[in-house]
């Protein structure tokens, strides 16, 4: 893993170990003054360059963590395979429609 920058340090300093009390994206925000896009981004960052196992919870209490067991990473994968799976048929569905233009 290479070296974390400040930044990425400094979000990764801010996530909680754990799915019981999740780091909502609003606090992070608020905490580091940068925006939405800029936190999500770092957090992509964090996951796909650096592999820290940051997990997701969409439903209350809502936030970012830091995975610390097979369950909870199994929680944090669900919605993420749910999203790919419904994506997948909607490109599947505009590839094959009809289109007016097409007649």
């Amino acid at each position: 893993m290479k070296q974390l920058d400040k930044e990425e340090q400094q979000l990764l300093d801010l996530l909680p170990k754990g799915i019981e009390r999740p780091r909502p994206l609003k606090e992070l925000v608020k905490l580091t003054g940068w925006s939405n896009r800029r936190v999500r981004g770092i957090i992509y960052r964090l996951i796909v360059l650096h592999h820290v196992p940051i997990g997701a919870q969409y439903n209350r209490p809502n936030g970012y963590y830091i995975i610390t067991n097979n369950e909870e990473r199994q929680q944090a994968l669900a919605p993420l395979t749910s999203q790919i799976a419904m994506m997948s048929k909607r490109a599947e569905a505009l590839s094959n429609v009809e289109l007016e233009s097409e007649e």
